[in-house]
């Protein structure tokens, strides 16, 4: 991660990409991506029935300034990741931010660390993934001698890349490489239909568990327990 570097052009999926893998559960791109790319079940999706999905625009720690910039370079269609360090102390998220976010088009934001307002942000319709909730924010500036936009952030050990995309449902949130997407949408959606198609089949039928566990050397004991 690089401080104080500002990048106003990122590499971003098609709008057509992005609507694709909107429609796609996160535990079947997690499968996809060969369980890779989750972020720690510690993310929660705090606006529930909501689908976080767009382009990645990274601000580099909590500083309001730095995650404004973000803002300032963010195309319609695109979720700011603010890469806050994962503290829980304060909130660094709100929202009167997010309102002006979905005025600008921005379609939701990941906060690796706390947010507040959130009866606001569940009127608003705003995905919001967060580590927690807390009314207490921070006394600004802070940070932002170290801040940056738009470079690759660590978060639980996954690094996000701009541009990369990331899904939040109430599943969790994974990272699909920008390199990988169009692979990533045409893997899911064939497995999805395999999995359709194959639990059709056996509707109402027996599964075959207990033969195959027999099989493996479990004990088959006939009549009811006493």
């Amino acid at each position: 991660m690089s401080a104080r570097e500002i990048r106003t052009d990122i590499d971003r999926p098609t709008p057509d990409e992005i609507a694709a893998l909107s429609q796609l559960p996160v535990a079947s791109i997690v499968d996809a991506l060969g369980k890779r790319g989750a972020l720690s079940y510690c993310l929660r999706l705090l606006t529930p029935g909501l689908v976080l999905c767009g382009s990645a625009v990274t601000a580099l720690g909590p500083d309001v300034t730095v995650r404004r910039a973000a803002i300032d370079l963010a195309q319609p269609g695109d979720i700011v990741v603010v890469a806050a360090g994962g503290g829980k102390e304060k909130s660094c998220f709100g929202g009167v931010t997010a309102e002006h976010m979905q005025s600008r088009g921005i379609t939701g934001v990941l906060v690796d660390g706390m947010v507040r307002d959130v009866a606001e942000l569940r009127r608003l319709g705003f995905p919001t993934v967060a580590r927690g909730i807390t009314p207490l924010n921070h006394t600004y500036p802070v940070g932002q001698e170290d801040g940056a936009v738009n470079v690759p952030v660590v978060i639980d050990g996954i690094t996000i890349t701009p541009g990369d995309v990331l899904v939040g449902d109430e599943d969790g949130t994974v990272v699909v490489p920008r390199a990988q997407v169009a692979d990533v949408i045409a893997t899911t959606q064939a497995a999805l239909k395999a999995e359709a198609e194959k639990w059709a089949a056996r509707r109402g039928q027996s599964l075959g568990a207990v033969d195959q566990l027999t099989a493996t050397g479990y004990t088959i004991i006939e009549g009811a327990s006493s």
